[in-house]
């Protein structure tokens, strides 16, 4: 049973999926060509220079959205069409437990975010070694950890509005993601953000129950 929920939702987001996967890909390509040109015209003593001691980022200022439109995206094409024509209530009269259904979704969600963020840093951390040293590498990894948290965020987020039955409570709910997620991209010196990363886990922990509360108020008929 779990295998054909799974097989289900890829079907239903192969597609964006597959979207966000080139988007990926093409973002990579670009970061390095456009690592490549800078290290050509300038020189690897003035990028360093540069690098460390204004605290230039490495990678292009557009990709701090990536992570977080990505998730935004997938939550929005796992979620909004079970709102259509109620099919939300077909998937949770399948014999299992609603909250064991509602996992599942939400795990492979996160599963596939998490792999293609994951492959993605891992081949810019690789790549990127080849220009800079490892300092630099780690340091850059954990400037962007907050934008890999955002796009986790925004697919929780995007889950629980999407579930919501209500138009009023989304709206409110909306605003209260966009408010929250502000914080996470706020321009700050690099490795800002690291002493609050045990405490956005925890966060993250508590939002992945957001949308059960969605889900339930949509069972209860909410109106």
């Amino acid at each position: 049973m779990i295998q054909a929920l799974l097989f289900k939702e890829w079907i239903k987001t192969r597609r964006v999926v597959t979207l966000i996967g080139i988007i990926f890909v093409a973002l990579i390509i670009y970061t390095l060509i456009n690592t490549g040109q800078q290290f050509r015209l300038g020189g690897a003593v003035q990028i360093w220079s540069t690098v460390i001691l204004k605290d230039m980022p490495i990678l292009p200022g557009f990709v701090q959205w990536i992570p977080f439109l990505a998730g935004l995206l997938l939550g929005v094409s796992q979620f909004a069409p079970e709102m259509h024509d109620k099919r939300l209530k077909l998937t949770l009269h399948l014999p299992m437990l609603e909250t064991k259904i509602m996992s599942i979704l939400l795990f492979f969600g996160i599963g596939i975010l998490l792999f293609i963020f994951l492959l993605s840093y891992l081949v810019l951390s690789f790549s990127f070694s080849f220009y800079y040293p490892s300092e630099i590498i780690k340091a850059m990894i954990w400037g962007n950890l907050p934008y890999l948290f955002a796009g986790i965020f925004g697919y929780l987020f995007a889950a629980w509005i999407s579930l919501e039955p209500v138009w009023r409570q989304r709206i409110g709910y909306t605003l209260a993601s966009i408010g929250f997620l502000s914080f996470l991209f706020i321009r700050s010196v690099s490795g800002a953000y690291m002493p609050f990363m045990p405490y956005l886990v925890v966060l993250m922990i508590l939002c992945f129950f957001f949308p059960f509360y969605s889900m339930y108020r949509f069972k209860d008929g909410a109106q």
